[in-house]
Formats: structure tokens, C-alpha cells, sequence
């Protein structure tokens, strides 16, 4: 089994006005026959670029990034201000952009074999869910585990709280959640291998957006991994 490297999987480019930036990378969502995959970059908070006073903007607001080989978004949490949304070509704003997600021999971790010495043993982890697309389309969804319980003995189980990552529309419709390059940003909450919870990001009645619209994805298949990253 191969994973992402997340150790490793960055986001690059170059502006028209030349300024170079890379971003990291931390989740995928990737077609199963396909190499037009979708990628998350973690969100920062907006600054005066190269600035030589105070660098925060204010009003504060963080942003990050979804990006294709040939397409971006940009998701924005301070809509009040004016800071939407936006989606564009990459060649319209960048005159250089690359997507470097290397990938890794991995190890698949049985649930029964989740305990405190394997995770110190094995950590860091990865999860690949295989899920199918409302039109029969297979995605793998692909990130770090961020926060992870277990209870050992004949009683085994596990709790994985991660994110966001990315859920592609075409997986699942989630009322009210905001969609960006075609995903929605989401949390996820995973205790089954079969089933996954996820909190998607939105309005929430008001103009304020928040983690708050639940979906929960059935009949998935569920690998939680060790990439072999070391060497």
C-alpha cells in the first residue's frame, strides 16, 4: 500500500509579480482513476506581505487554500468585511504553480491492534477513506490523524477527530455548507470503518460561517496507515 506523504507534500508557486510562496499540504481527495486530484492547504491568517509594521490585517480573518493543477480556491472566514470566496484559473494569477504530493510505501494498522504502544511505535498516522460518488465515481480521501483515542482489550475501539479535510460535493450533498473547487471543508469524527461523521463549514443562519452542518458518509472503506516516511 502506498500514502501521501505529508511529511514531505507541498503546494508551490510563483505570482505574476513575482513572488514565490509554498504552502503545505494537508488532505486530498483524488478520483480512484484519475490524476486530476483535489488538495488542501492549512488555513493561515491573513498578513501585510513583506510588511514593515504591524503584519496582522485587521480586521483579522484566516484563509486557505484548495487548489487542482489547473484551478484554485481560496475559502475565507471573515465574510462581514467583504472577503468572499474566490475560484480561478491558476495561469490567471500565478505565471508558476506546483502540486508536489510524493507518495510512500505504508503500513495498514488493524483496529485491534490500535493501542498506546503501537501509536508511540508507529505515529504518525494517515486515514484513506474509499468512498463512492453519488454518480459512482470512486474517491479516495486522504489525511493525517490529527487526534486519536483507543481502548484496548476484547472491548477494542477507536475514535478518530481530524481535519478539515476535504468531502467532494459529488460524495455527498450537505444542506447549507459552503462549497469551494468543488469540496466542502469539513471535520471529521470516525469510530467505524464503515462510517464517517463529518461537521462541514457554513452559514449558520446569520452572515457568520462556522463548523456546524453534520453529514454522515455510509458504506465507505476505511485504512488507517503508518507511512514509511523515515530515510
Amino acid at each position: 500500500m502506498e500514502a501521501v506523504n505529508f511529511e514531505r507534500a507541498r503546494i508551490s508557486w510563483t505570482t505574476k509579480g513575482g513572488i514565490d510562496g509554498s504552502w503545505r499540504v494537508v488532505a486530498t481527495a483524488c478520483p480512484r482513476n484519475s490524476a486530476d486530484c483535489i488538495y488542501l492547504a492549512p488555513a493561515v491568517m491573513a498578513g501585510h506581505i513583506f510588511g514593515t509594521d504591524r503584519l496582522p490585517l485587521q480586521p483579522a480573518y484566516s484563509y486557505q487554500l484548495i487548489a487542482r493543477r489547473d484551478r484554485h480556491a481560496i475559502v475565507r472566514e471573515d465574510e462581514i468585511s467583504g472577503n468572499r470566496d474566490n475560484e480561478a484559473d491558476n495561469a490567471s494569477v500565478f505565471s508558476a504553480f506546483d502540486i508536489h504530493a510524493p507518495k510512500c510505501a505504508a503500513r495498514s494498522i488493524g483496529i485491534g491492534s490500535l493501542d498506546s504502544d503501537t501509536l508511540a511505535r508507529l505515529w504518525p498516522l494517515s486515514v484513506r477513506l474509499n468512498a463512492r460518488g453519488q454518480r459512482g465515481e470512486p474517491w479516495t480521501l486522504e489525511f493525517p490523524v490529527n487526534h486519536i483515542s483507543t481502548r484496548a482489550g476484547p472491548e477494542a475501539a477507536f475514535q478518530i477527530e481530524s481535519g478539515p479535510v476535504l468531502i467532494p460535493r459529488d460524495v455527498v450533498e450537505i444542506a447549507g455548507a459552503s462549497i469551494a473547487g468543488g469540496c466542502y471543508l469539513a471535520y471529521v469524527f470516525l469510530n467505524k470503518c464503515s462510517q464517517v461523521d463529518v461537521l462541514a463549514w457554513g452559514a449558520t443562519g446569520n452572515i457568520h460561517r462556522s463548523f456546524r452542518h453534520f453529514a454522515r458518509l455510509s458504506g465507505i472503506e476505511t485504512d488507517i496507515v503508518n507511512p514509511q516516511t523515515a530515510g
